[in-house]
């Protein structure tokens, strides 16, 4: 006798999730990821499973590492309120990172004797070779004492310094902190697996993830929809928001303007 249910039973049921942070100045982010739910999945739990920087796929292990510090960088952007942006350059083709480090050390604890200075730092490598170092902070900045200061440690001739907001409309510092993290990623088979991709200063507190929903079936038309009222509900406006949608993957991201 032929059992069709035999025949349609499926080891895994396939789920969404809806996550959020709310960063309280009506900047909020909300994730729907799509996963597949193994039926059997405590049995995962005995499997032994590789350590950090074993796994063959290193380039893989890289990309995800990079891809990780790309969201905390992001994150910690939003969580304190960068709005501007400051570029360190050499003059002279300067390719040593660990001076770069070295030389901005010297730079932020000079400047924390005259003025707070919360910051998020990502470096680059141009063309050239050369690093120079992208620092997210907020508020008007002291343009000649910033330069004056770095001048006076990497040499009068040899150092510029460069105060912007890429993005000058009011209420876009989402779109800062997403434009700052890119660089994360640009380069990211430059770092070694361990090997810190970003400098803040300490006490930055991110707003805790929390859930939103559930969905027990495969509808990721809905998936997006409790996303887009978790936004809502929490107060932001979705004008000039972000979004970000792979249906390959199954994942939707949102992230709304302060207002």
């Amino acid at each position: 006798m032929h059992d069709e249910s035999i025949e349609s039973f499926s080891a895994f049921r396939r789920e969404w999730v809806v996550r959020g942070r709310n960063f309280g100045d009506g900047q909020v982010e909300v994730v729907a990821t799509r996963f597949d739910r193994y039926m059997g999945a405590h049995r995962l739990n005995l499997m032994p499973r590789a350590k950090r920087g074993e796994s063959e796929n290193t380039e893989q292990n890289l990309l995800d590492a990079a891809k990780r510090a790309k969201q905390q960088v992001r994150l910690r952007c939003k969580a304190i309120g960068a709005d501007r942006m400051i570029t360190l350059t050499y003059r002279e083709n300067m390719i040593d990172k660990a001076r770069l480090k070295k030389d901005f050390d010297a730079l932020r604890r000079r400047l924390g004797k005259v003025q707070s200075f919360h910051y998020v730092a990502v470096a680059e490598r141009q063309k050239r070779g050369a690093w120079h170092l992208h620092i997210a902070v907020k508020g008007r900045q002291n343009y000649r004492v910033l330069r004056s200061i770095w001048r006076s440690i990497v040499g009068e001739n040899n150092g510029n310094i460069d105060v912007r907001n890429p993005f000058r409309e009011k209420g876009l510092r989402h779109k800062l902190a997403s434009y700052l993290s890119k660089y994360i990623t640009k380069d990211f088979a430059e770092h070694a697996l361990n090997e810190k991709r970003y400098w803040t200063s300490r006490g930055v507190e991110i707003p805790l993830q929390h859930p939103i929903d559930h969905l027990l079936r495969n509808d990721p038309a809905e998936a997006i929809k409790t996303a887009f009222y978790a936004a809502i509900r929490a107060g932001a406006t979705l004008d000039r928001c972000q979004t970000y949608w792979n249906e390959e993957l199954g994942c939707f991201w949102l992230s709304t303007r302060e207002v």
